[in-house]
């Protein structure tokens, strides 16, 4: 199994170590592991590594690199927030720093003024004037050539109808493989809530995203994907993971990815195979 989005302690809203999240993924069958904490960004420096600390972080790595040699593979990688008005800092971030894997990820939608809409922020996220802004930032960061994947970029879907966002997503299809970006398979949506419309509330759905809707056409497009748990704590390693594979594959999935050294590596998603999952993910997937 492949986990390609985890974080650690230098993330500061998740919790573990390196070396807990690495023993983590070897409890749990994990062969491929990628670190991806939170690059540095400047809308918020609470929820992310420090510019001064990530020279730690991939020493961490390393550390980890040499002492599971043989058990495990482990790459670098972070998880940058992608804005208008980004690409030189994040740019010069990726120049710097050597890494396997670069995700792009859109956490914060720019409204009039000083307005951030959060993505998490369900109840905003069904306006037309947010739903235009993220998914014309969603085009720059395909056009922009800085990433290897886009990070959970159907995550919309917690707050807005799933045909919508297939919508916004169709002319965007394509781009995913003209760039040659990955399509994260996000399995942190199969533990995430959604906003009940007529409630107004939100409620545990046990998937929310990645959409299935959506799968045959990125697929149909010709889009390459990864997996990541998206694991916020050593626990949450894997997490997912199999479910997600159990259940997309009859959808077409065939090939799942992960990057080493930038690299794109292919592997047939039908051999993926993870210790037996929580059977709620079992039942959430079914």
């Amino acid at each position: 199994m492949i986990d390609s989005h985890t974080h650690t302690f230098y993330s500061k809203h998740a919790v573990g170590s390196v070396d807990e999240v690495v023993r983590s993924a070897l409890e749990r069958g994990i062969g491929v592991l990628t670190l991806t904490d939170h690059a540095p960004f400047h809308v918020d420096s609470r929820n992310r590594l420090l510019v001064s600390e990530l020279d730690s972080y991939l020493e961490d790595i390393e550390r980890a690199r040499s002492a599971y040699r043989g058990d495990i593979t482990i790459l670098r990688g972070l998880e940058f927030d992608y804005l208008p008005g980004s690409y030189e800092s994040t740019a010069r971030m990726l120049a710097r720093h050597d890494l396997d894997f670069a995700i792009g990820s859109i956490h914060y939608v720019p409204m009039n003024g000083h307005d951030m809409v959060k993505v998490w922020e369900l109840g905003r996220l069904n306006d037309p004037a947010v739903l235009e802004r993220y998914f014309a930032s969603l085009d720059e960061l395909l056009e922009c050539g800085l990433f290897d994947a886009v990070g959970h970029a159907d995550t919309l879907v917690r707050g807005v109808p799933e045909p919508v966002i297939c919508s916004y997503m169709e002319p965007l299809a394509a781009a995913f493989a003209r760039h040659g970006i990955a399509f994260e398979l996000n399995a942190s949506g199969l533990r995430k809530t959604t906003l009940d419309p007529l409630l107004g509330q939100e409620t545990e759905t046990g998937w929310s995203f990645p959409s299935r809707v959506l799968m045959p056409m990125l697929i149909e497009a010709g889009a390459s994907f990864t997996i990541g748990s998206d694991a916020h704590a050593p626990g949450d390693v894997g997490r997912g993971l199999q479910s997600m594979i159990d259940a997309l594959v009859p959808l077409g999935l065939r090939t799942v990815s992960y990057f080493e050294e930038r690299r794109r590596i292919d592997v047939d998603a039908a051999s993926l195979t993870a210790p037996a999952s929580d059977p709620a993910e079992a039942r959430a997937a079914s």
